[in-house]
């Protein structure tokens, strides 16, 4: 039976925002090179973000009856808000780089439609986009840095072996779809087996916790072997680049046991601020960007790791304060337009 709030899946979503703050952050702020842990600590925020958006189609489906229509335009909404960011935060042509925001975008309406398919299709699909990524990377290539051209025409960073934005949107941009909309649909699989078989029992629990830790265990050590090139893109130092079958599989079995730990006691107190971020996570994505590049980036730029911590537990902490003041808002404003609820969250 699926329920119309789940503290499990804001608390996560919060925490991927607070991975996401320090992955970005660092990317812009941190001075290289950056430690390896610190490479693995946002290397999972964006998978986690982008299969919990999967998730919530299913449940919206479910609980509110939206139609194609609803996902369509709020999926466009997504779009739009990426190639504002795109424009205002990054001052570059928009829909070139394949922002996850872009991702995200197309996806909704396409989980949507994944949501008529039957069970088996529904895996088959999943598993053959992440199986097919490698072999895409390997035929149509994957640049070092993705075609950036800023708004004065000048392309920002200049590599040997650059691909065309077509490929971008394909395999070798930021959140290319290959292998990234895979983590969406497999998050409205994974919503069905959650809400339906109810793991949240004690049972339950136990047997998602011993699929997640097998599943990461297995990708871990494939991903060990066979570690791709871990590309370090401008900064941006995220184990993703490319991404492998072995960082995939580890990127689900984490998130599993994630959603295993936190099911166990939802209503702990210490997950409340992860709460007020995950509340409202669209908003502080674009929030946190915009204040790292326009505030932080001027005053602290290169620094060591030490500096680096303040900021991002400062902006992290300004964050969630944030958050829960937006809480406070939507609590008092129940008829926010489709825009407001888009932006700052149902």
């Amino acid at each position: 039976m699926f329920s119309t709030r789940d503290r499990t899946i804001d608390t996560l979503r919060g925490l991927a925002v607070f991975t996401m703050v320090a992955a970005n952050g660092g990317a812009e702020v941190l001075a290289e090179p950056h430690p390896l842990w610190f490479r693995f600590y946002g290397s999972f925020a964006a998978p986690l973000f982008i299969l919990i958006s999967g998730m919530m189609v299913a449940l919206t489906r479910q609980t509110k009856g939206h139609r194609l229509k609803y996902f369509v335009v709020r999926g466009m909404m997504i779009i739009i808000v990426g190639a504002l960011e795109d424009v205002l935060i990054w001052r570059i042509y928009p829909f070139m780089t394949v922002d996850v925001l872009y991702l995200i975008g197309i996806s909704l309406p396409l989980a949507y439609l994944f949501l008529h398919l039957a069970g088996l299709s529904r895996w088959i699909i999943v598993l053959s986009l992440f199986a097919v990524t490698p072999v895409l990377q390997k035929i149509l290539g994957y640049t070092d840095y993705p075609t950036e051209i800023d708004l004065w025409g000048e392309q920002t960073v200049m590599v040997v072996n650059q691909t065309n934005v077509f490929n971008h949107w394909v395999v070798d941009g930021w959140f290319p779809i290959f292998p990234w909309a895979g983590f969406s649909l497999l998050g409205v699989n994974l919503a069905h087996l959650r809400w339906k078989s109810q793991p949240c029992t004690p049972s339950g629990r136990g047997s998602t916790l011993l699929i997640g830790m097998s599943t990461l265990v297995l990708g871990g050590l494939i991903w060990g072997f066979y570690p791709g090139r871990l590309l370090i893109r401008e900064g941006y130092s995220e184990l993703f680049y490319p991404p492998t079958i072995g960082y995939v599989m580890s990127s689900v079995g984490l998130i599993i046991v994630l959603f295993s730990i936190v099911d166990w006691r939802p209503s702990v107190v210490i997950y409340e601020p992860l709460l007020a971020l995950g509340e409202s996570a669209l908003f502080m994505y674009i929030g946190h960007l915009a204040f790292i590049v326009y505030v932080i980036v001027p005053l602290w730029p290169e620094e060591d790791f030490q500096t680096f911590l303040v900021t991002y537990f400062t902006l992290s902490f300004f964050l969630i304060l944030m958050g829960f003041g937006l809480r406070t808002l939507k609590t008092r404003w129940k008829d926010r337009p489709f825009v407001m609820r888009v932006l700052f969250g149902s």
